[in-house]
Order: structure tokens, then sequence, then C-alpha cells
């Protein structure tokens, strides 16, 4: 054989090794990630003062979704892929945020977290980014144009394999 066709082959063939590690490491290894809540004001009420004072009026119904607080609960997703945790938007300083707790799911290759309203497809929906780790608490900020009462379903996708392993319902 000639050099050339020896170098080609060896370089094929370290091409299939490092493309067969990326796709199937993460069934092997996970990461775990602990971030902690957002950078939230610290201009709180102080709650010794009177409560009644800074109870919500009961006529003030038109109070948005950031305010009331959404969550859920992950659930597993397609196939074999299981994922688990909490899901609640946290109004910080900079933003809403989603941030997932106790959170776990079946790692894999890239892996990313969207918002869609429910019945649609995944690549319809709106790219929060990479997910940061399979396993742990992160957060997630949300765009501000975005109405969680309509992009109400989070959902865990793998672009490599267009598939969804894991999903989660906001509701009040």
């Amino acid at each position: 054989m000639k050099t050339i066709t020896k170098l080609v082959i060896g370089l094929l063939l370290v091409l299939i090794m490092v493309i067969g590690w990326w796709l199937i490491s993460p069934l092997f290894l996970d990461q775990t990630v602990d971030e902690g809540l957002p950078p939230v004001s610290t201009d709180t009420v102080d709650m010794t003062e009177d409560p009644e004072a800074v109870a919500p009026d009961a006529e003030d119904e038109t109070m948005d979704t950031e305010t009331l607080g959404l969550s859920g609960m992950f659930m597993d997703g397609e196939k074999n892929y299981q994922t688990s945790g909490t899901i609640q938007t946290i109004n910080a300083d900079d933003g809403l945020y989603l941030r997932f707790e106790e959170f776990q799911t079946t790692n894999g290759p890239d892996l990313f977290v969207y918002l869609i309203q429910p019945g649609t497809e995944t690549t319809e929906g709106i790219s929060l980014g990479a997910l940061k780790g399979n396993t742990g608490n992160q957060n997630y900020l949300v765009p501000e144009d975005v109405d969680l009462t309509q992009y109400s379903t989070v959902v865990i996708w793998c672009r490599a394999f267009d598939a969804d392993f894991g999903f989660g319902e906001l509701k009040q």
C-alpha cells in the first residue's frame, strides 16, 4: 500500500473514533452542575411590619406570571430516556429564570433546553441554550419577550438524534 493510502485510512479511523467517543461517552459520563439561585434583589419586605400592608389587593387580578410563580415536574422522554426533577420560575434582578432542582436526565450528546407551546414540535420552540449538565441544580434565563403561559412546556432535546430526553409542564 502506498503511504498516502495508509495516511488516509489512519485519519479516517481517528475521525471515526472521535465521532464514536462523542456519541457514546455521554452514556458513561455524568456532568454534574450545582448552580446557586440567580441574584435576587435585597429589597425584601420586613415580615415584622404589618402583614396586611404588604398583602396584594383582591382586586388586582392582573398580576403577571413572574410574580405568581410557575412550577412543574420533569417526566421521562422518548424511548428509554429518563428525566426527573422540578422546574420553577425565579424572578431575579436581571430577568426571569427557569430553575431546575434535583434534576437528573439520561446524558447524551448535544442536549439543549427548549420552551415550546403544547402540541408543537421542539424545533419550533425557543432555545434557552445547551443543557449545562445532566444532573444537578441549574438556571436558564428566559428571554423577556417570552410568555410562559403560552410556552409552558420545557423540553430537554438532543439535537444529534432529534429526540426528546424529557419534558415538564409549567403550571401555577
